[in-house]
């Protein structure tokens, strides 16, 4: 028996004397912490890395794309939203709410966020669509953003993009 966890403790010690051991370690933990969270923390990632693939889809229609911006951006979110995640589980568990109704709310919240700006990049990309052009409005401040334009010359600014993109082909 003491030879067996002296053993343990020796291939343990080894395990944790390099990098990739202690970043093997925090993923462990991380992915032990979220047991039962699987779920929302993957529809939560999967709506930022829609929105990601949508930004890039945009900034190629306006011949802007910059692969470092993207990155940046994106590693920033996941970084954020990863920590409040992280918050409203360890919430969950201290309060002893079963379910994760907290971090339900959360992530429902941040999947709502990606997907407003996924939509504003969506009718950059397609602004005569249809079902787009209803939220055209009610996005006019998110693509203005997208496109460094003024909220109200949003339409101009789309119809100038799109003109610009047909008359090349």
């Amino acid at each position: 028996q003491h030879n067996m966890i002296e053993h343990f403790l020796q291939k343990l010690s080894e395990a944790l004397s390099t990098m990739w051991g202690w970043l093997l370690c925090a993923a462990l933990l991380v992915m032990n912490f979220i047991v039962g969270y699987e779920k929302m923390v993957g529809f939560t990632v999967m709506a930022i890395v829609l929105d990601a693939v949508w930004g890039i889809a945009a900034s190629l229609i306006q011949k802007r794309f910059a692969l470092s911006e993207l990155a940046r951006d994106t590693f920033a979110k996941l970084a954020v939203y990863g920590t409040a995640v992280f918050v409203f589980i360890l919430v969950d568990k201290l309060a002893g709410i079963s379910g994760g109704l907290t971090t339900s709310v959360i992530c429902i919240g941040i999947i709502l966020v990606e997907l407003w700006s996924m939509s504003a990049s969506m009718l950059i990309c397609f602004p005569n669509m249809p079902f787009l052009k209803i939220l055209k409005k009610a996005l006019a401040g998110e693509i203005a953003s997208k496109l460094n334009v003024k909220p109200e010359d949003v339409t101009a600014a789309l119809d100038t993009l799109h003109t610009k993109k047909n008359e090349r082909h």
